[in-house]
C-alpha cells in the first residue's frame, strides 16, 4: 500500500512533466508507425539476366549393308548401345551444337579419335586423328556436321598394332569433342569424350559424348518490401498506451489529495510508533497542532510516547501530561473534536 501511495504521490507532484513526456512519446510513436506504414523498405536482390545456354552432343547412326539376322538390309540404326561390323561396318557421327537463335554465333567443332597404347597404366603409344573440324557463323540456333568412319578398318589397324607389340599392353580408343563458341555476350569451350570400344564384331561408344554450358549476368535490383504489421502495430499500441498514461496522470492529479498521501506514507513508515485510540475533550488540556504526521512522530520519539490514531475522526495525537500534540488532515474533524 505504501508503494502505491508513493507512486501516486510522485505522479501527483510531477503531473505536468509526466503528461508532457507521455504526450510527446505517443506522438512520436504515431509518427513512427505512419512512417513505417507509408514508407516501405526495399531489399536488394540479385537477378540473373541475359541467360544463354550452349549444348553440344555427338549422336551415332549406321546403315545395315551386310547380311544379318538381326536387321534388314538398308535399315538405319540410330544411337544404339552396340553395333556390329558384320551388319553395319560404317558408323556416322552426327555432331550438333545448339546456340541462341536470336543472334549470330560463331561455332568451331572438332571431333578427334585418339588411340593410346598403355602398359601398367603408362602410355607407350599415342596417335590422334581429326575426324571433323569446321567453323561456322550461324543465326538459326544450330550447327550440325557429320563424319563417317569404317570401323572394320579401325579394327584391322588395332589388330596390326597388337601383333607388332606382341600383346604387350592394351590399345584404347577414345572419341573426343571440342567446341568453342562466341555469342554477342559470352565465349567459351565445351570438351567432352567417351571410350570407343571395339570388341570382336561389336563396337560402341561407352558413354555419352555430350555437355552444355549456361552463361548469365547478375544484376542487382531493389524490391519494395511490405510494411511489417508487428512494427507499425507495435508503435501504434505504444502510442495508445502513452495517451492512456496521460489520462491516468491527469485523473490522478484531479482526484488525489497530496497531503493525505503524505500522511498515509508517514503512517506506514512510522507504524510501530502509532496506536489507535479515542480522544476525549478536556478543557484543562492544552492542544498543540503539529504541521505533519512525520513531525508528530518526532515529538513522540523525543517524549518517549506513542502516537495515538483515532480513525473515527482521522486525528493523530501524542499525549504528554497536560499537553496534547495532534495532527489531522481534516480540519472539520479536528475542530469538532476540540469543540471549536
Amino acid at each position: 500500500m505504501a508503494l502505491e501511495d508513493r507512486l501516486e504521490l510522485f505522479v501527483t507532484q510531477h503531473a505536468r512533466p509526466l503528461v508532457a513526456l507521455f504526450a510527446v512519446a505517443g506522438i512520436l510513436c504515431l509518427v513512427g508507425a505512419g512512417y513505417i506504414f507509408f514508407t516501405p523498405t526495399t531489399q536488394t536482390v540479385s537477378e540473373e539476366v541475359n541467360v544463354q545456354t550452349i549444348e553440344s552432343a555427338v549422336e551415332t547412326s549406321a546403315v545395315v549393308t551386310g547380311e544379318s539376322s538381326l536387321y534388314d538390309r538398308g535399315e538405319t540404326l540410330e544411337n544404339r548401345s552396340a553395333y556390329f561390323i558384320s551388319a553395319a561396318p560404317v558408323l556416322s557421327f552426327h555432331v550438333q551444337t545448339d546456340v541462341p537463335s536470336d543472334q549470330p554465333v560463331t561455332v568451331s567443332q572438332q571431333l578427334t579419335m585418339e588411340t593410346v597404347g598403355v602398359r601398367d597404366g603408362e602410355p607407350f603409344y599415342r596417335s590422334a586423328e581429326t575426324l571433323l573440324e569446321e567453323q561456322r557463323r550461324v543465326s538459326n540456333g544450330s550447327v550440325v556436321a557429320v563424319r563417317s568412319i569404317n570401323v572394320s578398318e579401325i579394327r584391322d589397324e588395332l589388330q596390326t598394332k597388337r601383333a607388332e607389340t606382341d600383346g604387350i599392353g592394351r590399345f584404347r580408343v577414345r572419341l573426343q569433342l571440342n567446341v568453342t563458341y562466341q555469342t554477342d555476350s559470352y565465349e567459351g569451350t565445351i570438351t567432352t569424350s567417351a571410350p570407343f570400344v571395339i570388341s570382336g564384331q561389336a563396337y560402341y561408344l561407352d558413354g555419352s559424348v555430350a555437355d552444355s554450358k549456361t552463361h548469365s549476368t547478375a544484376v542487382q535490383r531493389a524490391v519494395p518490401q511490405p510494411a511489417n504489421p508487428l512494427e507499425y502495430g507495435g508503435l501504434t499500441l505504444l502510442a495508445l498506451v502513452s495517451f492512456g498514461l496521460c489520462g491516468f496522470v491527469i485523473r490522478t492529479e484531479d482526484t488525489t489529495d497530496p497531503e493525505a498521501l503524505r500522511t498515509r506514507i508517514s503512517h506506514s513508515r512510522h507504524d510501530e510508533w502509532i496506536s489507535e485510540g479515542e480522544f476525549p475533550t478536556e478543557s484543562e488540556k492544552q492542544y498543540i497542532s503539529i504541521r505533519t504526521l512525520a513531525d508528530l512522530v518526532d515529538v513522540a520519539i523525543d517524549t518517549n510516547r506513542r502516537v495515538i490514531y483515532d480513525p473515527d475522526i482521522d486525528v493523530y495525537a501524542v499525549i504528554d501530561g497536560s499537553e496534547i500534540y495532534y495532527y489531522s488532515t481534516d480540519d472539520l474533524h479536528a475542530r469538532a473534536w476540540l469543540n471549536l
